[in-house]
This record gives C-alpha cells, sequence and structure tokens, in this order.
C-alpha cells in the first residue's frame, strides 16, 4: 500500500487535520492493480466497476466513471509507481470519476488521489460530495491537473512514484463524518480534444474512529481529575 504523501498540488489545499500526526485508517483505498484487468471497455460512455483494494469497507466500496461519448474508451495503462491506474478519452465538461464508500463510524474524513493527463486531457476540475448520490456540492473548486511529462518531474510509471501528481488528503465537512454511504467525484470543468486521456491512481478515504460514549466519559472524567490536582 502507498505511504500517505502530503503533498499540494494546483489549487487544492489541505485544511483541518495533519494526518501525519492523527492514527487514522484506510476506509477505502482504490490501486486497481485487482481491477485493472478488468477496466478495458471500449465506446462505452458508463466505465466498468472498480473495488476497492483496501481499507474497512475496501468490500463496498466502488469507483467508476461516466461520460456523455458513447464512444469513450476505459483502460488501466501504467499508475503512478504502480502496474494500473484507470484512464479514459472522450472528456467533456461535466464528465466525471466517481467513488463510493462508507464512513460509518468515523469522523475527520480526508480524500486524496494521484490524477494527470495527456497533453490534450482535461486539466480542471472539481472535488465534489454526495451523501445520496444525486445532490452534489462543490469543496474545491477548479484545481488544476498536470500533464504526464517529464516537464513536470516525471511520467507515471509502474516503478516509481512521482510527487509532483499527488493531491493531498483533502479533509472535508463534518458532513462527510459517519456515513452510511457517501460519494466523491473528480468532475471535469472543460472540453478537450476528444482524444485526450486523464487518469487517477491511488485513491484513498481515510478518517478517524469516532469513541464510543463510554470513551468520552471516561476522557472527561480524566481531564476534570487533573484539573482539580493541578488546582492543590
Amino acid at each position: 500500500m502507498k505511504s500517505h504523501v502530503n503533498v499540494v498540488l494546483g489549487s487544492v489545499m489541505v485544511v483541518g487535520l495533519s494526518f501525519g500526526s492523527v492514527n487514522a485508517d484506510d476506509l477505502a483505498n482504490w490501486t486497481f492493480e485487482t481491477s485493472g484487468a478488468a477496466l478495458t471497455l471500449s465506446n462505452s460512455s458508463v466505465s466498468p466497476l472498480a473495488v476497492a483494494e483496501g481499507g474497512v469497507f475496501a468490500a463496498t466500496s466502488i469507483a467508476s466513471g461516466f461520460h456523455a461519448s458513447v464512444n469513450t474508451d476505459w483502460s488501466s495503462p501504467a499508475g503512478n509507481g504502480s502496474p494500473e491506474s484507470f484512464s479514459a478519452n472522450e472528456w467533456s465538461a461535466g464528465d466525471y470519476w466517481q467513488f463510493q464508500t462508507s464512513t460509518l463510524g468515523y469522523q475527520n474524513i480526508a480524500f486524496g488521489w494521484h490524477q494527470t493527463r495527456s497533453s490534450t486531457g482535461p486539466n480542471t476540475f472539481d472535488l465534489q460530495y454526495s451523501l445520496d448520490g444525486v445532490n452534489f456540492f462543490t469543496v474545491v473548486d477548479d484545481y488544476t491537473v498536470l500533464e504526464n511529462s517529464a516537464v513536470n518531474g516525471g511520467v507515471w510509471n509502474s516503478t516509481t512514484e512521482v510527487p509532483n501528481y499527488i493531491f493531498a488528503p483533502f479533509v472535508g465537512p463534518s458532513a462527510w463524518d459517519n456515513q452510511a454511504s457517501i460519494w466523491f467525484r473528480l468532475t471535469c470543468q472543460v472540453s478537450p480534444a476528444l482524444s485526450g486521456t486523464n487518469r487517477v491512481d491511488n485513491v484513498l478515504v481515510i478518517g478517524t474512529a469516532i469513541p464510543a460514549p463510554g470513551a468520552l466519559a471516561l476522557l472527561g472524567l480524566a481531564a476534570l481529575t487533573s484539573n482539580r490536582r493541578r488546582r492543590r
């Protein structure tokens, strides 16, 4: 499993927690190594489905994509330091990558991913979320995706991870906490040449367990006892 590298790229900002100092759990982690062989599909507006390879909710966490064009080709070329990724061509505004999972029992939820594009692929996306799979809200507006090029630090390959294409875990609003189902989308904001591709890899949802009510009471009692001792 890839390390959780904290890198800020483009307009994506990490806010709230610093997960380098928090004992966060992986809730869903898509590397596309297992699903990669099944992600090749030609001439379809709807992508194949990719089940998460890791995380607490891996078995029920699904990655997918949707395009307006019925001529879209889906594939799994080399990832960012891994053999597989999820790629598609024929992009237009409103097309998206989607990741569905659960955060039940967890708080301080963060979403991170790796993303790149070809020279004619889309370079502007929004990070959005939904709690019902229908109504989506934008939390990162118009972030920039770098072209897969040596100029940007190196090209994606199966052995070496290139940091410049990593979007650090973005800590979301409290609405992401403790949800039976939550949907994340990377939504295209531009219509480039139809031949251009965009690909994602190492998509990660993390969070910290919500303490049980009894544990919170014990913490409060310990704090109260500590304060009384200091006053003596």
